[in-house]
């Protein structure tokens, strides 16, 4: 909600509004509670500054494939430890 505050020097005591600096930031802000976004935990971000330096220096992270043994750098297949042809075969069977 606004302040309103009287302009001083003004003989017909005309007033100004000014918006609270929460005010706007609320407006503005991408990341809501009420969305459902939750702050990264002390984890989220020690694996995220790891992964940050490893891309600096020219690295990344690979894991083989639970089902076949291949290598995988996908974000997405490492997230669920299969390659996509091996995720494609789960889920159909």
């Amino acid at each position: 909600m606004p302040n309103i505050e009287v302009c001083p020097g003004t003989k017909s005591g005309a007033t100004t509004t000014i918006a609270t600096a929460t005010a706007a930031k609320a407006k503005n802000t991408a990341y809501r509670r009420q969305d459902g976004y939750t702050a990264p935990t002390v984890e989220d971000r020690a694996v995220q500054a790891a992964l940050d330096l490893l891309a600096e220096h020219g690295y990344g992270i690979a894991l083989r494939c639970l089902d076949c043994q291949h290598p995988i750098t996908a974000p997405s297949s490492l997230a669920r430890l299969r390659g996509p042809r091996c995720a494609a075969k789960a889920v159909t069977q």
